[in-house]
């Protein structure tokens, strides 16, 4: 019985194992229940300060580099990756959106900002330019996100950086979410009427106090702070939810190696007691 008892410590590391990626699995689903609340709230907040952007905007005819750009400096983007591993593809996949874009806009002509060790290390590795580099928080605050906002904000209106990118995994659910590129800054003035329904359209009639310019500069500000905090948010939410697919993956595959190896086991023991039996049966047959 020397392999039934290898089996049975199998059996045992296994169940050992089995345990940890439950827990594991269940920690990442409370905490990707938390980050999904706080992702639907901030989604709903940079939803209406759109539209109101949008109506302000629309009243007048100077949009400003904000919205019509600029053709100076490099491009800046923002990487929102893991600390740790067992998340299944969360970061690799967007390891391989970095590529892409690397590809596209040439890597002498990016700055980084990281967020996650995974993400730094890689970009190191490829020879990226790396001007920030911010910690994953157990919770994130939306004060924690504002100096990559405030980077970039100086950087576009400095004319230091043409383009403000974020490549992060958009999430709206635990089965739909993946690995994207969105583009910040200058904002997207036709995406943002589109948010607007005829009525709204028809009645902007403002009263523009202290200034129209500086009114849009300053939500044009929040609204970058928001959707900062929205693509952090929502990577956060989807890191927690290929965490808890993986674990449930693992516990499945543990579970069922466990059954199998319980099968085996009872197989060789089975075989062990019919084997005592007919040597029992034989030495009464013989002693007759």
């Amino acid at each position: 019985m020397a392999k039934g008892r290898e089996i049975k410590r199998r059996i045992k590391s296994i169940g050992s194992m089995l345990q940890v990626t439950k827990a594991m699995e269940l920690t990442s689903s409370i905490k990707m229940k938390k980050s999904q609340t706080l992702a639907l709230r901030s989604k709903s907040y940079v939803f209406e300060s759109w539209r109101s952007l949008a109506r302000i905007v629309l009243s007048t005819k100077e949009k400003g580099i904000l919205f019509s750009g600029h053709n100076k400096g490099k491009i800046l983007v923002l990487v929102i990756t893991s600390d740790r591993g067992l998340a299944g593809s969360y970061n690799h996949d967007i390891l391989k959106t970095v590529i892409k874009f690397t590809n596209k806009y040439k890597i002498d002509n990016i700055d980084f900002v990281t967020m996650g060790s995974k993400g730094r290390r890689f970009v190191e590795k490829i020879g990226g330019n790396i001007i920030a580099d911010f910690p994953l928080a157990q919770q994130v605050r939306f004060t924690a996100t504002s100096p990559i906002s405030l980077i970039a904000w100086e950087g576009f209106t400095k004319r230091k950086y043409r383009k403000f990118f974020s490549i992060h995994t958009h999430f709206d659910s635990p089965s739909k979410k993946g690995a994207t590129t969105l583009k910040i800054l200058p904002f997207d003035l036709k995406k943002a009427v589109s948010q607007i329904n005829e009525e709204e359209l028809k009645a902007n009639e403002f009263k523009f106090e202290p200034d129209k310019k500086i009114l849009i500069e300053q939500i044009a500000k929040q609204i970058l702070r928001a959707l900062t905090y929205q693509v952090v948010l929502e990577s956060e939410a989807a890191e927690h939810a290929s965490r808890m697919i993986a674990m449930k993956n693992a516990s499945d595959a543990a579970k069922e190696l466990k059954e199998d190896f319980e099968f085996t086991y009872d197989q060789l023991r089975q075989q062990s007691i019919t084997a005592e039996l007919t040597e029992i049966s034989a030495g009464v047959n013989a002693m007759q």
